[in-house]
This record gives structure tokens, sequence and C-alpha cells, in this order.
């Protein structure tokens, strides 16, 4: 009997995508990926930025192998993903020194092009640059990293909203140690190209 693909649950979270002010790009992105790569998606959820039911989708998702989010890693007080996803796996919080230096270089860049005091980026930025204990901060394209935590034999991923900076720390997301553990249990599907000659459909 052959061994059973890793399953993953995905959760696009934004209150804008709830309401339709928005279509969710990132679901679909991350479904493909998975699947391209032996990874089941087994749901797709969308849900607001109400935190009971972030909360709620987070331990629903840990129960299997992989729980890959997308959004709520902003600087504002209505982007919860990291605190939720912390106390689902049962963490603390931390700030991570050496992530809080790089996304303030970043946000002093931002606050003087808009001719604004760094002071009211300083709260958002020790936000950002705070993380669940054991989880590794993949890397930055704006100012929200990527986060890898694994979480009693499975995985969880949370990545910006913005598609382009998803997309672009996605490969990374995939080459660390905890992702690449899930993918060696995966298989790949087969690809087979059929060509019929003189059928209409």
């Amino acid at each position: 009997m052959s061994a059973r693909r890793p399953r993953a649950a995905i959760v696009a979270s934004g209150s804008e995508l709830v309401r339709g002010d928005r279509n969710d790009r990132n679901g679909p992105f991350l479904a493909r990926s998975l699947l391209g790569l032996g990874i089941d998606p087994v749901e797709i959820r969308i849900v607001g930025d109400a935190p009971a039911d972030l909360e709620e989708a987070f331990r629903e998702g840990l129960a299997h192998d992989l729980l890959v989010v997308s959004g709520g890693l902003g600087p504002t007080h209505d982007d919860r993903t990291v605190e939720l996803l912390a106390h689902a796996a049962g963490v603390e919080l931390r700030v991570d020194d050496e992530l809080l230096v790089r996304i303030e270089k970043l946000s002093r860049t931002i606050a003087e092009r808009l001719r604004r005091p760094y002071t009211d980026f300083e709260e958002g930025v020790r936000k950002q640059a705070t993380l669940p204990v054991g989880a590794t901060a993949v890397d930055l394209v704006g100012t929200a990293p990527a986060l890898v935590l694994p979480v009693d034999g499975s995985v969880a991923v949370a990545l910006p909203g913005p598609p382009r900076e998803l997309q672009a720390l996605w490969p990374k997301v995939l080459a660390t140690a905890p992702l690449q553990a899930v993918l060696a249990r995966a298989t790949a599907p087969e690809r087979r190209v059929l060509r019929f000659f003189g059928a209409s459909e």
C-alpha cells in the first residue's frame, strides 16, 4: 500500500476578500503549486479579520501536514495572523532583533520618501518583527516577512497578502528545512501528454 500524500490547508485572510472587494489570487496559486509538488490541497478557506474565526481556521488547518496562510502580516492593529497563529500553536511571541533591524531600515526609507517621521512607523515595525517562538523568518520583499513554524508534526507557513510579495517568497519558503521534510514525503504527479488525431473533441 502506498504512503498517504501530505495534505495542506490554505487560509486566505482579509475582510476585503470576504466582502468581495477583492478576489483571492493567493489561494489558487498556492493550491496549483502544492498539487504540482505532490501535496494535496484539501481546502482553500477565506476568512475575515475576526480573531475568533481566524484562530479557529488556524487550529483546524494545523490538523493537516501543512497550513499555509496568506495575509494579516502588516503593521496595523487588524493584522493579527502572527499572534493568532502563535496562540493556535500554543507558543509565545518574541521580538527577532535581527529582523527588527532589517524592517526598521526599510521603514526609515519609506518614512523619508513620504516625508513622515519614523516614529509614525515604529510601533508597526516592532509588531512585524515579532514572531512565534520556534518560527523562522524566511525573507522580506516588503516589510512583512514570510514565516515558517513547525508545530507538533505539522508545519505552518505565513505569507504576506500582496500576490507579488507572496509569489516572490514562496520558492524561498519551499527551500526551508521544514518544507523540504514535507516535500520528501510527497510524490509529484506524473505528466502525460495524449495526442489524438481525427477526433473532434
